[in-house]
């Protein structure tokens, strides 16, 4: 888990009362083992995670209970699968004292994930994809909805798998492809 927040977190998370603290300290941990990939920041005045600078999901304590901010969308999406659980536009309650349910934290951030995943590519071109544990699938651009340009791509695990060029959909030049180490194992010249 990479990110130069840690600390800030760790010193917003002491500053709730023990019982809370420790339901709070649990998101974190359930967090790191759901996203391995992620960086943890400080968003918004908030512990939160972020995939290749996506936004997945925000979290903190309040006086009479802790939220998950995953966004408006998926708490839309999700407010049917989570019953008794309320929730306001962009946020998910959590009781205040208790540490969320490990599935109900995989359901959520699969969601949120998926959302990400729809809202590429962008109108500039950008174009990337995610699997649901946050590691890169990969990235790199379209033109005209073909694949143009620079393009990576990624295992499970987030160690490169493949990368080279696209012509309009068209490979090109050579392609690299790693071994589980990140070390180039083989090149393809695609002319």
């Amino acid at each position: 888990m990479a990110g130069s927040d840690a600390a800030e977190i760790t010193r917003h998370l002491a500053a709730f009362p023990a019982p809370q603290r420790q339901a709070l300290e649990a998101i974190r941990s359930r967090m790191r083992d759901l996203l391995p990939g992620a960086d943890e920041v400080i968003a918004w005045g908030m512990p939160s995670y972020r995939v290749d600078s996506d936004l997945v999901l925000s979290f903190s304590g309040f006086s009479d209970h802790n939220s998950l901010f995953p966004g408006a969308g998926v708490v839309k999406a999700m407010r049917t699968a989570l019953p008794g659980y309320a929730s306001t536009k962009g946020t998910i309650h959590l009781p205040r004292d208790v540490a969320p349910p490990a599935a109900m934290l995989r359901t959520v951030v699969r969601a949120r994930i998926e959302e990400i995943n729809a809202g590429y590519p962008k109108a500039s071109g950008a174009a990337k994809a995610f699997y649901d544990n946050g590691h890169l699938k990969h990235r790199g651009r379209m033109k005209d909805g073909e694949m143009h340009g620079a393009w990576e791509f990624f295992r499970r695990d987030g160690s490169p798998l493949r990368s080279g060029r696209f012509d309009r959909g068209r490979q090109v030049g050579p392609w690299t492809t790693y071994d589980r180490s990140g070390k180039p194992h083989r090149v393809t010249d695609f002319g």
